[in-house]
């Protein structure tokens, strides 16, 4: 009875925990709905409503990666921290490539234009910058939060993530071009820009560097799917800390309650095995 009563706890906090977060969520989904409303109205082409998200982050400070070790920023328990600041958090005290594209990421859905988060990664095959590529209204289009970067075709339209894989050149332009026009269209200056780093060759749609167990599951899917596995759809869910809380707090309370069961099948079976031959009801064979 200890045990039951005690599952029931858990299970109702982790249920108060959910509707926390949910609510929190529908919170957020207003502040940033205003804040895109603002910055970019929904009668511009999705295109230029990216373009301003964009640049209203540009006055944002930056934090790197090891500052964001210490990073005192994340939904409402320091336990929650690896799911990374919150975008209100971001929009205030400004963050690194990751935070400000899934700002962006989560902005652009509020007005209807699917967009998600990609790495890029190094020929070594490790992780070190993200940026956004988004539907726009003529094709898919590239955006760099932090760099203030799209890239625009010749003849119209906009390059996305496999075009920039193939042809390395079109961002090297891109930045040249910029820098004979002396402008900083991002938070970060484009001198800085480490060229042969921050490549687009070896881009992958997931960071499967963010958790130790995520790298050899890559490696795992790469043989069953090939190179598909680098344009995985990501989840959206993974973009709201809200959203994953719930979801862990789910799988607990499903756990629990598998294990629950489990343990009073197997006690019960125990019991039925204990029980002498001359005991047992009739309608238990010996």
């Amino acid at each position: 009875m200890r045990i039951r009563n005690l599952i029931a706890v858990v299970i109702a906090c982790l249920f108060v925990l959910q509707c926390i977060s949910f609510i929190d969520y529908l919170n957020e989904e207003e502040y940033l709905l205003g804040l895109m409303d603002r910055v970019a109205p929904r009668s511009l082409p999705p295109s230029d409503q990216a373009i301003k998200v964009v640049e209203s982050l540009k006055g944002l400070p930056v934090k790197d990666f090891s500052a964001l070790q210490q990073d005192s920023r994340y939904f409402m328990l320091p336990i929650f921290s690896f799911l990374r600041p919150m975008p209100r958090q971001v929009m205030e005290q400004g963050g690194d490539c990751a935070d400000r594209s899934r700002l962006v990421i989560r902005m652009l859905r509020l007005h209807g234009i699917g967009a998600s988060k990609w790495a890029l990664y190094t020929k070594e095959m490790k992780s070190v910058h993200a940026v956004v590529e988004l539907e726009a209204e003529a094709g898919k289009m590239v955006a760099d939060p932090l760099y203030g970067l799209w890239f625009p075709r010749p003849d119209g339209g906009y390059y996305d993530i496999k075009e920039l894989r193939q042809s390395p050149s079109i961002l090297q332009g891109r930045i040249q071009t910029l820098l004979r026009e002396g402008v900083r269209p991002g938070s970060s200056d484009l001198k800085s820009y480490p060229i042969d780093e921050y490549t687009y060759q070896y881009a992958k749609s997931i960071n499967w560097e963010k958790w130790a167990v995520t790298w050899p599951l890559y490696k795992a899917l790469s043989i069953i799917m090939g190179p598909s596995i680098d344009n995985f759809q990501r989840p959206m869910l993974v973009e709201a800390p809200q959203l994953m809380v719930m979801m862990m707090a789910g799988a607990i309370q499903g756990g629990i309650i598998i294990a629950y069961f489990a343990l009073v099948r197997l006690g019960g079976n125990t019991r039925r095995e204990r029980v002498p031959s001359h005991r047992r009801p009739s309608g238990i064979a010996s």
